[in-house]
């Protein structure tokens, strides 16, 4: 059954039960090196699950392009979207290194964010290129977006692209409400501002009791 875990503000919905320390364990050994302790934290907390936000990726060449890694991988025996098996798989890729970086989530679109534990602890993401017709970066990219875990959750926000389709399409319900304005500031500080009209035009008075 699904839950909802707040970590660092941040609001992750998951349904499975935490690791033990014996599937950290073998991770470890698989990995070749041990987990950082923030990392580790973390899976104390939450193992694995959808996490709504995205962070601001900078490319070669000057350009930037919010991305939201939101399917986070649990610790647990399974196949895709937990480790050990994400790790497995990236390691059948010709040249993937064979100790100290995990796969830890993706985007749903090729692109995954991984642990690079190897020489300086830091997280880094492989962006997979776009269509042309999209006029967005076409190009594969692996880009170092973090120093640790801890900072890249740091760096997380709701995007305004993000936050106005959300307040333009989202099913009206009083839970439906509450749970949106829990999330919208937990990650946009301006949202209220910004979109206060588009909101009081979709958004019945009645329909909660905090005054906007």
């Amino acid at each position: 059954m699904s839950q909802t875990v707040i970590y660092r503000n941040l609001i992750i919905e998951t349904d499975t039960p935490l690791p033990t320390s014996e599937s950290i364990k073998q991770l470890e050994a698989a990995l070749g090196v041990s987990l950082p302790d923030d990392y580790k934290t973390f899976l104390s907390h939450c193992n694995g699950g959808d996490m709504d936000y995205q962070i601001d990726v900078q490319f070669p060449g000057g350009s930037s392009e919010f991305i939201g890694f939101s399917g986070l991988y649990s610790v647990t025996e399974g196949e895709w979207g937990t480790n050990p098996f994400e790790l497995y798989q990236a390691r059948a890729v010709s040249e993937f290194p064979s100790t100290g970086v995990l796969p830890i989530a993706d985007d749903g679109g090729g692109s995954i964010l991984y642990l690079d534990l190897r020489d300086e602890y830091r997280v880094v993401a492989f962006v997979h290129g776009l269509p042309a017709w999209t006029g967005l970066r076409e190009e594969d990219s692996l880009i170092q977006l973090a120093s640790s875990f801890d900072d890249y959750l740091s760096k997380l926000v709701i995007c305004d692209e993000i936050a106005q389709h959300h307040i333009e399409h989202f099913e009206i319900t009083p839970e439906s409400v509450a749970s949106t304005i829990e999330w919208l500031d937990s990650g946009n500080k301006d949202w209220r501002s910004k979109f206060s009209k588009l909101w009081n035009e979709r958004v019945p008075k009645d329909a909660h009791s905090e005054e906007e």
